[in-house]
Parts: structure tokens; C-alpha cells; sequence
């Protein structure tokens, strides 16, 4: 095996092509947050970024995207925005823990790879797999919505036949080039990063790197990486943003808010549904909502599949890393932090 190490805008076009074409070869590995696009627009923001380019006798086998971190234990690309991670391959095997070591790491650290990744399964954490919920909409939007419980269909329909009627008319826009909208949804983020109360919660908006790349991402076209910004508004007034990527699988949800004024009418949980009714008459099939708990997605989520956390050393004898990198992960009641806390609080969801 041989690994050349490089930024990720110092990848051209046949390099570019590669990537795609290994993307196609796993449903896995077909999220957005696995595509060039993401890569390219962290790595404009962040020196830090990475990407590892393995070889097998002269032949690109794959690419593994990374940000290098303390005591050189890398971290996802797009840490903690990134809700899928692992290699992108062209399906032959790969040695994990060489492909490491090549790239001059101690470590390498993950939290939301596709447990169908099989190179990835001897470093697992421990009981550190976990289900990330999505909606299949294959079919009409009247038979995805009889396949929901019957309370949530009924307490839907209330809520905005009554914030229609106390309110004024509900309007949807699909993907909003407006920058004021993106200033709202970053405006309700922040408000809600501060209520929670935590002390060293990662918050994405006090971030300038985050937000230029969430910006980057919020305009990006390409097919397999599009930014989507869904508006909901009633009598003209902004009630529920979401932030989205969009890839060819389907969508992914990212960051969504609301009017907290509203709380009463539920309306992130319209606009979900809302999304939902217009991505099947677009002709998307699919929304992943990643990892956690949240309630919302259990109400709007078909299906799961399974994801985990770990971390490939070069040495795995290096135990002292590995005290390291999960100090670095976990606080010392084993929830995750920055990663899963701050993807359940970019996801938060009032019902």
C-alpha cells in the first residue's frame, strides 16, 4: 500500500472522477457528507483538512477524508457536521490500520461510520454502534403518510389547520437563495445552542469556519453534494428552516429550526412533513435524518441502519493514545461530546 496525503482542492479531475465512480459502488457511501463537494468546501476553511489517497501498485484503491487533530489524531472531515464518514473505495479490501500509519496519523477517529464498512469493524468503541432513522418514500405521499401512526397524522393535520386559521395561510418554499434566511436559521441556532445550558458544547455558529462552510455547502450544486434550504412560512412570516444536503440517494437532514412563538402548532415537525410531501413530487425517494433520538424522527422514520463509533490506531498497542482520543470523544458519563450532543441539538425538534 501506498498513501499520498494531500489537500483536498489538490485532487483533479480524473482523481475527482475516481471519487465519484467509488461513491457508486455502495449505498453506504452515496450521503453527501462522503462526497468531493464536502470535502472540498471544509478543506477551503479549515488548513486542517485532509485527504488520503491510497494506492495498491500504482492504482488508486481509495480516499479517506480527514481533519488532523491533536497529538496527530485525525478526526472526521467536518467535524462534528459530518453525519456519514469512512473510506471511499472502489470495494476491494482495505487495511485500515496501514492506510493509518501511511498517512503519518497516530489515530484516526470516527463516530458515524456505516457499520457495512467492514475494514472498520475490528475498532469499534465497545457497544458504540447505534441506529440512524430515515424515511423511505418510494410510493405516494398519501400511503407514506397512512404509514405513520395514526396520532401524529391526526395531531399534523390539526396543527395546521389551526395555525391556518389563527395564524393565516401556509406557504412552503423548496430551496431558498435568500441570505436573510440563512441569517434566521443561524440566529434560531444560536439561541438554542445557549438555552441548553451545557458548558463546552461545540456550537457550529460561533464557528466562522463552520458557518463559511455551511454557507459554501447552503450553494453547492453538484450532483452529488447540493445545498437545500427549505423555508415554511405562515402569512408571510418565517416559522421553520431547514438546511439540507442533498445527494443520490435523496436528501439529509442537517440543520433545522424554528419560531419558538410557535411552538404550539409543532412546526418544525410541518415543515418535516411538508419536505417530505414535496421531495416524492420531486421525485426523491429517501431522508436520512442520521443519528439520535430525537422524537420527531421516530415519527417520521420508515427504517434505520446501523452506524458506529471507534477509532483506528497505527499502534494498537498505543494505549495511551487511546485514553486520549476518548477523553477527546466521550465526557466521563460516556455520552459523546460535540458529535451526537451537537447533532441532537443541530436536529432538536419540538413537537
Amino acid at each position: 500500500m501506498q498513501v499520498e496525503v494531500v489537500r483536498p482542492d489538490d485532487l483533479g479531475p480524473s482523481e475527482a472522477a475516481l471519487w465519484t465512480k467509488f461513491q457508486e459502488t455502495s449505498a453506504s457511501t452515496l450521503s453527501p457528507f462522503l462526497s468531493l463537494t464536502f470535502a472540498q468546501a471544509v478543506g477551503r476553511s479549515r488548513p486542517t483538512a485532509r485527504v488520503a489517497v491510497i494506492q495498491e501498485d500504482g492504482s488508486i484503491e481509495g480516499f479517506l477524508p480527514f481533519e488532523v487533530g491533536q497529538h496527530r489524531i485525525a478526526r472526521p472531515m467536518g467535524w462534528p457536521m459530518n453525519d456519514v464518514q469512512g473510506f471511499i473505495g472502489s470495494g476491494n479490501p482495505i487495511d485500515a490500520g496501514a492506510a493509518v500509519r501511511k498517512s503519518g496519523l497516530r489515530a484516526w477517529t470516527f463516530d458515524n461510520v456505516p457499520t457495512s464498512q467492514s475494514a472498520l469493524v475490528p475498532y469499534y468503541y465497545r457497544g458504540a454502534t447505534f441506529q440512524s432513522q430515515f424515511a423511505d418514500l418510494r410510493g405516494s405521499y398519501d400511503s407514506y403518510l397512512e404509514s405513520r401512526n395514526k396520532s401524529v397524522r391526526i395531531g399534523v393535520t390539526r396543527k395546521r389547520r389551526a395555525l391556518e386559521r389563527d395564524v393565516g395561510e401556509v406557504s412552503f418554499e423548496w430551496n431558498s437563495s435568500n441570505p436573510e434566511h440563512f441569517q434566521q436559521l443561524e440566529a434560531w441556532k444560536s439561541l438554542q445552542y445557549a438555552s441548553t445550558g451545557v458548558t463546552g458544547l461545540y456550537d457550529v455558529f460561533s464557528d466562522p469556519s463552520s458557518v463559511r462552510i455551511l454557507k459554501e455547502l447552503a450553494a453547492a450544486v453538484d450532483h452529488n453534494c447540493r445545498g437545500v434550504t427549505n423555508v415554511l412560512k405562515v402569512d408571510g412570516q418565517l416559522i421553520a428552516i431547514h438546511l439540507g444536503l442533498l445527494g443520490p440517494r435523496g436528501l439529509s437532514a442537517w440543520f433545522p429550526a424554528f419560531n419558538t412563538e410557535f411552538s404550539r402548532f409543532s412546526p418544525g415537525l410541518l415543515l418535516w412533513f411538508t419536505i417530505a410531501q414535496d421531495s416524492i413530487e420531486r421525485g426523491i425517494t429517501r431522508i436520512d435524518f442520521g443519528g439520535g433520538d430525537e422524537g420527531y424522527k421516530h415519527q417520521l422514520a420508515t427504517g434505520s441502519f446501523e452506524l458506529a463509533r471507534g477509532c483506528v490506531w497505527a499502534n494498537r498497542a498505543e494505549n495511551a493514545g487511546r485514553t486520549i482520543s476518548r477523553r477527546i470523544i466521550y465526557d466521563t458519563s460516556g455520552r459523546v461530546r460535540g458529535s451526537t450532543f451537537a447533532r441532537s441539538l443541530r436536529g432538536a425538534q419540538r413537537t
